[in-house]
């Protein structure tokens, strides 16, 4: 059975079909849980990428466009990331307090680690790779789109400025969407290899 079917069952409560999708993602989970600098929270890291699944399992919205496995991957990948982050903060503070006399302490530990790096880089990539998806569109789909999603204009305002039908503004609009998801294939690193 395939993996969106497998998601799909699993969403709706087949216990048999979530067991899959785990024994599918089995060696994803233990590559990013076993990695060296894991080492002394190897089985703390398993557990939350196995939440990770479960999360993505239940949370995965197939319209969005994402391939399943590489919303996995990144779920994983950055719930274990953060949870390192956590323990490399809790850490760093026990090193701090236990230091000896007379030592320079580092300013900068005592300053707030609790954003997440990795998720605000790749948001600020996908949102620059977007921007430019939207830049090469035709004039007029481009207009529509940022009119009527990211200004939120009705369909019948961009009409009458436009001087067109708002038939004619929502056929833009889904031609502008049709050429967008051609744009924007192969954004997520996991679509990439």
């Amino acid at each position: 059975m395939e993996l969106h079917h497998l998601v799909r069952n699993a969403q709706m409560g087949d216990r048999e079909a979530f067991q899959e999708i785990c024994t599918c993602f089995t060696g994803l989970v233990k590559k990013y849980a076993h990695q060296a600098h894991l080492r002394t929270i190897t089985e703390e890291a398993e557990a939350q990428g196995w939440l990770a699944v479960v999360q993505a399992v239940k949370s995965y919205d197939e319209t969005c466009g994402v391939h399943f496995a590489g919303y996995v991957n990144s779920k994983v990948k950055f719930a274990i990331w953060n949870l390192f982050k956590k323990e490399r903060r809790i850490w760093q503070e026990e090193q701090l307090e236990g230091g000896q006399e007379g030592e320079e302490v580092d300013s900068f530990a005592y300053l707030p680690d609790n954003t997440d790096v990795a998720g605000e880089v790749e948001d600020r990539w996908l949102s620059h790779e977007l921007r430019s998806a939207i830049e090469a569109l035709p004039d007029k789909q481009r207009q529509v789109i940022l009119k009527t999603v990211i200004g939120q204009e009705t369909l019948t305002n961009v009409a009458a400025a436009l001087g067109v039908t708002t038939q004619a503004v929502y056929n833009l609009r889904q031609r502008g969407f049709a050429r967008l998801k051609i744009l924007c294939a192969g954004m997520y690193s996991s679509e990439r290899g």
